[in-house]
């Protein structure tokens, strides 16, 4: 694993959407060694926050001019209750586009002496899972269509009146379940692509 997380390490990632989006967000894979297993840390989001109880990274909106990197250092170390020593993040992923088209930037990134430290107001509770469990395990995929809704006054004259035929979107949600927690979404999509990343290095190195 050590040199994967190298390698990782030394790529360059050039990200694939373009820098400014409005509402843009910055989390965090964070990577936990521990007698030579690695292990992904999730959060589950507290109670008293918008969308309670659901599995995600630290991370969160870009604030006025900062950067990608050091927005998800920021809220991992808010989050996580960690210093910015504690966090070294190795490498990013490509960007991500959630479906209300909101801009996200994952980064890879080791905790070092990490003790399942949170803060309350953020963060219900965390829990990891072994890297070797997404290697050896597929998620689930499950459909989703998304149909077209109109306000009350839209002009359907325009188009050729209600019998028009909208088109509808199609999505794959992915989830995967580990000890019974849940992790799906675009978390669940995030996780895909970096174990994804992971398969294609190994497969580099048979």
């Amino acid at each position: 694993m050590q040199d994967i997380l190298k390698k990782l390490q030394e790529e360059s990632c050039k990200p694939t959407l373009a820098h400014n989006h409005k509402g843009a967000s910055s989390i965090l894979i964070p990577l936990i060694e521990e007698k030579g297993e690695t292990y992904i840390l999730y959060e589950v989001r507290s109670r008293h926050i918008t969308q309670p109880l659901e599995v995600c990274f630290p991370g969160g909106r870009l604030e006025k001019h900062e950067k990608r990197k050091k927005a998800a250092l920021r809220e991992t170390c808010e989050e996580l209750l960690v210093n910015e020593k504690q966090v070294e993040i190795i490498s990013a992923l490509d960007g991500h586009m959630s479906v209300n088209g909101r801009a996200i930037w994952p980064f890879i990134g080791i905790l070092h002496d990490y003790h399942n430290t949170y803060s309350r107001d953020e963060v219900d509770h965390v829990f990891k899972v072994p890297l070797s469990y997404f290697l050896t395990h597929e998620p689930e995929v499950h459909k989703m269509v998304y149909k077209p809704f109109f306000e009350d006054n839209f002009p359907y004259e325009l188009v050729g009146g209600k019998d028009y035929p909208f088109m509808t979107m199609k999505r794959d949600l992915l989830f995967y379940q580990y000890d019974g927690e849940v992790i799906w979404g675009i978390t669940a999509e995030i996780t895909y692509k970096f174990i994804q990343k992971i398969k294609q290095y190994r497969k580099s190195d048979d």
